[in-house]
């Protein structure tokens, strides 16, 4: 391959990824949309010079940043003759815990004022009452001066833990996570799986306090593995292990044994599976009877598409995710699991929990911020992190978009039996009021 060859990185083997010359992986990168940027971060593994190059990269092509950081959806305020604002101009958006780490963020990166990327972005920010100058001046001069500290570093997997505390990937830490497993009955013999353990924090407050056994199948390699060591690391390497799963995705040896799991468990990412019927299925497959699938996952309110039209922030958060499979609504997920013969036990709308264990993942991040300063790798990883999460907080806030709990058991041979049974009476007293009428 020559090194001015235009190549589709998405689609390389990682052999022919690793061996690529950099002038070939830059000129790719100059084919991809920043979402696709994103994506491609996320999935695939960089050589060091890989990455250098990446973020030279986004350094020279705003455009291709995430989180609009380049971009002039939100322009500055267009002034007429008289020097009014347009009366057409939308009312700014006032700044959230969100918004205003990015805005800072954003500005360092851009070498501009915080208020100057906020008016640029139509972002109204919160104003700090001033404190009063002889007590300022006076605290000012108690303080002993300090050298400022060098710039830090923060890894992506460190600014997750950042956002939701050591060993965790998704909002709500060990508290949420033991509340969603404890939907199923974890009494049960036999094993459990979780097809989304992130970083593994859950599982692990799950069998510290239950003393089970659960495997955890994670689609992210590098998060698989410090999944894995973090485990370990608390000697929990065998009773919640934390392994990849394949550059295809789940395959059905990852279901096995069949008939033989006490309950499997899927946060926030059945959304973006493609086929999320065969993999309903397949976990039907790997259940004993009367095992629990727990799975928490965004859902579009009824009607969103068809007798309502879709909100900017809905458009804006698939755009964030780098998904273009449309989430189910509810009526659509009852449909899937009846089909798939499982027993509904619960369908629980979650979103007003859930949203301010983002708000409070938020704070934590914030005060993170406030106490150092960092290098520009880590204000490009904490921009695509924090733009997937403002998205999602900002289109569940707009109620188009729902966090709903589903727990469903995998209907017994019983219930197979006497739904059969009720089918042939049906059938039976059918026919028998045509022969009637007849």
């Amino acid at each position: 391959m020559s090194n001015s060859a235009l190549v589709n990185l998405a689609t390389v083997g990682s052999d022919e990824l690793q061996a690529m010359p950099i002038s070939a992986f830059t000129a790719g990168l100059e084919q991809m949309s920043a979402e696709g940027i994103v994506r491609f971060r996320k999935l695939r593994k960089l050589s060091g010079p890989q990455r250098n190059a990446l973020e030279k990269f986004l350094v020279e092509h705003p455009d291709k940043r995430p989180g609009g950081a380049g971009g002039t959806e939100h322009g500055p305020a267009v002034k007429t003759a008289g020097g009014e604002s347009d009366k057409n101009k939308k009312k700014p958006r006032e700044a959230g815990i969100g918004w205003e780490i990015l805005l800072r963020v954003i500005a360092w990166w851009e070498g501009m004022e915080t208020d100057d990327v906020a008016r640029a972005k139509g972002i109204k920010r919160k104003r700090k009452k001033k404190k009063a100058p002889q007590a300022a001046a006076a605290k000012t001069a108690a303080l002993p001066v300090e050298k400022p500290e060098p710039p830090k570093s923060l890894s992506r997997l460190e600014i997750i833990q950042q956002l939701w505390g050591p060993g965790f990937s998704l909002p709500g830490g060990a508290n949420f996570a033991l509340f969603v497993a404890e939907r199923a009955n974890l009494k049960n013999k036999g094993r459990f799986l979780d097809l989304a353990p992130g970083l593994g924090g859950g599982m692990r407050a799950v069998v510290a306090k239950h003393g089970l056994t659960i495997l955890g199948i994670e689609a992210d390699a590098e998060i698989a593995a410090e999944a894995q060591r973090l485990s370990a690391e608390q000697g929990m390497d065998e009773t919640a292990p934390v392994r990849a799963c394949g550059p295809e995705g789940l395959e059905p040896a990852d279901f096995e044994p069949a008939d033989g799991h006490a309950a499997i468990f899927m946060r926030e990412s059945m959304f973006a599976v493609d086929d999320r019927e065969l993999m309903l299925a397949e976990i039907n497959r790997g259940l004993a009877e009367g095992g629990s699938l727990i799975l928490t996952d965004f859902v579009l309110a009824d009607g969103v598409g068809t007798d309502t039209e879709e909100v900017p922030a809905l458009a804006a958060w698939r755009m964030a995710e780098g998904s273009f499979s449309a989430p189910w609504t509810e009526a659509e997920y009852r449909h899937a699991l009846a089909a798939q013969d499982y027993k509904l036990e619960r369908f629980e709308d979650l979103t007003s929990a859930y949203l301010p264990l983002i708000q409070s993942g938020w704070r934590q991040l914030h005060d993170c911020l406030q106490k150092a300063k960092f290098l520009p790798e880590t204000a490009t990883t904490l921009m695509e992190e924090g733009a997937v999460w403002l998205a999602r907080s900002q289109a569940l806030e707009t109620k188009q978009l729902r966090l709903v709990l589903i727990h469903a058991t995998r209907a017994s041979a019983g219930n197979e039996i006497e739904a059969e049974a009720d089918e042939a009476d049906a059938a039976s007293k059918d026919a028998e009021e045509a022969d009637g009428q007849i």
